[in-house]
């Protein structure tokens, strides 16, 4: 907007006399009518709050969590390959007996598990910010997060589309191989006190590949990004504030009420405020796909025990068979189990003519289990971009509050384990992949069958069979959590935010449009709200933006016009 009248920019006849006549008084003039200028200037930049930037904050920290994660899964890697050396060396055998009561067989498990995910999710995340920082550099960053390993860089190493599909390959290799890592042994079970079970060999060596290689990546992306990524935090309104700096995210005034939905819409455009912001599933166009993923997801593992249960009334020949819902596998009338045995002769087995070496047969049944396992690490995949974007908005909306209490106020810097462990959605994220990995190794029990060193056999190894047991009960139960989680996606994708604040679902540039002023409190917060009762006028049109002090904000007047 310009303010200064026309006449001051063209020169008139008595104006040019006067200039020959009064050179002085002239020159005087055109200087007044600069520093006139300078004024209006620096009084339009004061309303637009153009203010110095402060720092964002390079979260050293977090790089240095980062890099304990990926030296503690790289350790991993190194701690089961060299347990599977022991038992190939020591047993001569794939797999090695151990005699755990249930309750220590469950801890193993669990602790497993758990430092499995701290370090995956530590190697991934390192990976996603190598990831975001790439896309700013091509000037294709447009929000704060990303589907890690479908999106990929034209010049970052680490994030080409290639190493995107070792990555997948290497996390479905880590999910697969920690299924089938302690197969039961029930052939012994009837010769020795208590249950029995094994540590197999073949999960140890690939889950020490898969964790290798996923350490290799992030250390490559540590090491790349030394100079390359200025900050390591997951904030989105950090993400904005560097990349403001940076230069390649300027602020838009004039745009103080439009949200990430209207991105697209001309400057200076003056709105109502709206009681109900747009979904997700509005903003970006992908996340119509992630639905149909992980719908069609859900269809699968719904279709998959009633296949089971139509094989199994099939197969039985008694004609007493009737559905059960009984959790361990039931023989005659109350069958609900098939199995899927991979059984060895000799060291050989044999299928449609031809040998295969027992070696083989184990590495096909662990491609079987990755590949079950493939489309629901996808789907999970997929749905942590709907958890991520759903906690920056929430991240967003702690800045102003609808009613009389107080609105918590955002904060530019933030831990993002802490962030991670308060959000409820990425809690239930958590514990869907937990439930979901965990429903499919019930699902389909390994279990294996060996030969005592005094019984004479031919086998080099000591194994008679691997065999899958697939019971239609526990897949009933899988597929009630795919179906809670296409559910859960489906609430986060359509659910739209209450009330006047324009929502932003990580949308950098939404962000920097709407946050017109970055100083923040002694405690680093801030608050969005009406700035126009501030000024102590009332023009027709009304302002909102950011304060570090609360009091002087008012609430969004829903009648109003605002520019």
């Amino acid at each position: 907007m310009d303010l200064i009248p026309a006449s001051s920019t063209t020169s008139s006849p008595l104006d040019e006399c006067q200039s020959r006549c009064y050179p002085q008084r002239h020159l005087f003039r055109r200087s007044r009518e600069a520093r006139l200028q300078e004024d209006i200037q620096s009084f339009f930049e004061r309303s637009d709050h153009r203010q110095a930037l402060p720092s964002f904050d390079e979260a050293a920290g977090t790089r240095r969590s980062c890099l304990i994660a990926v030296i503690l899964g790289a350790t991993l890697a190194l701690v089961c390959m060299t347990l599977a050396v022991y038992v190939l060396v020591t047993e001569g055998a794939m797999f090695l007996s151990l005699r755990l009561a249930i309750l220590e067989q469950e801890i193993l498990s669990l602790s497993l598990n758990l430092v499995l995910t701290f370090c995956i999710d530590g190697m991934m995340f390192v990976h996603s910010v190598s990831l975001r920082w790439a896309l700013y550099y091509e000037n294709r960053l447009q929000y704060n997060t990303n589907i890690r390993l479908l999106t990929s860089s034209r010049t970052s190493g680490p994030n080409r589309w290639y190493i995107n599909m070792a990555s997948l390959f290497f996390l479905i290799l880590s999910y697969g191989t920690s299924s089938i890592m302690l197969p039961a042994d029930p052939w012994e079970n009837n010769w020795f006190s208590g249950p029995r079970i094994c540590l197999n060999a073949i999960a140890l060596s690939g889950l020490s590949v898969a964790l290798a290689g996923q350490a290799t990546i992030a250390l490559w992306c540590l090491m790349l990004g030394r100079d390359l990524i200025p900050t390591w935090g997951s904030n989105p309104f950090n993400t904005a504030l560097a990349a403001m700096e940076k230069g390649h995210i300027t602020r838009r005034p004039g745009r103080c009420l439009l949200s990430v939905h209207q991105r697209y819409h001309q400057q200076d455009r003056k709105v109502y405020p709206t009681l109900k912001q747009g979904n997700m599933l509005q903003a970006q166009p992908v996340v119509r796909y992630i639905l149909a993923l992980v719908w069609a997801l859900a269809v699968l593992a719904l279709a998959w025990p009633i296949t089971v249960m139509i094989l199994c009334r099939a197969l039985d020949d008694d004609d007493c068979w009737r559905f059960s819902f009984q959790w361990q596998g039931a023989v005659h009338c109350d069958k609900n189990f098939v199995n899927l045995n991979f059984r060895v002769s000799q060291g050989f087995v044999e299928y449609f003519g031809v040998k295969i070496m027992w070696f083989t047969i184990s590495l096909l049944g662990l491609v079987f289990v990755c590949g079950v396992q493939a489309l629901q690490t996808l789907g999970l995949h997929c749905v942590e971009l709907l958890v991520n974007i759903s906690r920056d908005e929430a991240a967003w909306r702690r800045a102003y509050s609808e009613t009389r209490r107080q609105a918590p106020g955002l904060q530019i810097s933030t831990d993002p384990l802490r962030a991670a462990i308060l959000s409820w959605e990425n809690a239930v994220l958590f514990f869907s992949k937990a439930l979901l990995h965990w429903a499919i190794a019930q699902g389909m029990p390994i279990s294996i069958s060996k030969t005592l060193p005094d019984i004479p056999s031919e086998h080099p190894v000591g194994v008679d069979c691997v065999q899958f047991t697939i019971i239609y009960p526990r897949l009933f139960l899988y597929a009630v959590l795919a179906l809670l989680l296409a559910a859960f996606a489906t609430y986060l994708a359509l659910k739209r935010p209450r009330g006047c604040q324009p929502a932003t679902m990580g949308h950098l540039q939404t962000i920097a449009d709407l946050i017109d002023d970055w100083e923040t409190d002694e405690k680093g917060r801030m608050w969005w709200g009406d700035k126009t009762g501030a000024s102590g006028t009332d023009t027709g049109s009304r302002y909102a933006g950011m304060s570090h002090d609360s009091t002087l904000l008012s609430a969004i007047r829903t009648d109003a016009v605002y520019c």
